[in-house]
């Protein structure tokens, strides 16, 4: 099932990502997909998190929608990152644990909210995933994540308690975008999620996210990737998140990598 979820506020109090999931609404017209509501009463920061309180809310919103399915696949557009934490932790209770899940990223999105430099949720999900973070977030987890169930692809912009916690954790780490360096993780399970934010593309290539970065991937060379992993393993979940497209010929370039979504 294809969830179109436009949470823009853990990305910060700019609400770009919110017109780009406006946008990427209207290049899945013709698809059925269930859009998750808003909570945009409080953007205030509370327990070290801008905008605590709508992101809690909306992660309940996504929460309810998804517990009331027996959903064996899910496929997500965002939005930010933020909204990782839902389908991730259910798919990894339905599968007991037996998830790999392939982070393809610039950011790690590892800190806690004491470690945060941002305060944005947006860097807090899959550290959220592991167990760590607010109370009352973690208790809307479906399940928890271990360490060994990741593999980061293309990270570039780290802060230090997160390079900390990657190596004391021995979480594989890889810089290439090539299938090869992430076969021996992958095939250590049965199913595989893929998360992209579209960051990791090279800035010349799409700019249209919140924090474009030098020196990353190409455009075919990320849809390549996500296209081997689909052929050699059992895909359950996928996310692309972090797009302020505001119009649609400027999704153009990514066209491909969009329609991977559909699993």
């Amino acid at each position: 099932m294809l969830f179109i979820n436009p949470q823009w506020q853990g990305s910060g109090i700019t609400n770009e990502l919110k017109a780009g999931a406006e946008t990427l609404k209207l290049f899945f017209k013709d698809y059925k997909f269930k859009e998750i509501s808003l909570y945009e009463k409080d953007l205030e920061t509370h327990h070290n998190i801008i905008a605590y309180n709508s992101i809690l809310k909306q992660t309940e919103f996504f929460k309810n929608e998804i517990a009331e399915r027996k959903l064996k696949k899910i496929a997500t557009i965002g939005g930010d990152c933020g909204i990782e934490i839902i389908p991730i932790s259910y798919l990894n209770k339905i599968y007991n644990n037996d998830l790999c899940v392939i982070w393809i990223d610039a950011h790690a999105d590892l800190n806690t909210p004491e470690s945060s430099p941002s305060k944005t949720f947006h860097g807090m999900p899959l550290r959220t995933l592991l167990g760590e973070g607010n109370e009352n977030i973690k208790k809307l987890l479906f399940s928890t994540i271990k360490p060994q169930q990741i593999g980061f692809v293309g990270l570039r912009d780290l802060d230090n308690p997160e390079i900390e916690y990657i190596a004391s954790n021995n979480i594989k780490s890889v810089l290439r975008c090539d299938y090869s360096d992430l076969e021996n993780t992958i095939k250590s399970f049965n199913n595989v999620y893929i998360h992209l934010d579209l960051d990791v593309l090279d800035e010349s290539e799409f700019k249209y996210t919140m924090f474009p970065t030098s020196n990353g991937f190409k455009i075919n060379e990320v849809n390549d990737l996500i296209t081997e992993i689909k052929q050699k393993s059992n895909v359950v979940g996928i996310c692309i998140t972090e797009s302020k497209a505001a119009k649609l010929e400027q999704l153009e370039p990514i066209r491909k990598i969009l329609e991977q979504i559909i699993i």
